[in-house]
């Protein structure tokens, strides 16, 4: 029903907002999501009832979300040594384990070879 029922209000916390100037300069007032999230808990007796207006807000909330994990997953996998790791795609990866198996493949040949003229 609500995709946001299953979220905490705090994941929403640090969700960047493009604009946020422009909606202050127009409402008076910043954007913030943790409020949006609230007041479509409190609209929907906590996600019970179904609203048209809620739900519509919810799917676009649920995507800034999405949106929000999805480009800072891509970005780094963990910080270690404070050096940023980044994420590599299937195909880099599956690039990276076929040279990787071709180079132990030669190893062994010329293990195999060194063997037989010994």
């Amino acid at each position: 029903m609500y995709k946001l029922k299953d979220i905490k209000a705090n994941a929403l916390r640090d969700i960047p907002i493009n604009g946020q100037k422009e909606i202050i300069e127009q409402t008076g007032s910043p954007l913030i999501l943790e409020d949006g999230y609230s007041l479509i808990k409190k609209q929907t007796q906590h996600f019970t009832i179904d609203d048209p207006l809620a739900k519509q807000a919810d799917r676009l909330l649920f995507e800034l979300l999405e949106n929000h994990q999805k480009n800072s997953d891509q970005k780094t996998v963990k910080q270690v040594s404070e050096k940023a790791v980044v994420l590599l795609s299937k195909d880099a990866i599956r690039i990276r384990e076929n040279e990787r198996l071709r180079v132990l493949t030669l190893l062994k040949l010329k293990l195999t070879l060194n063997l037989k003229s010994a």
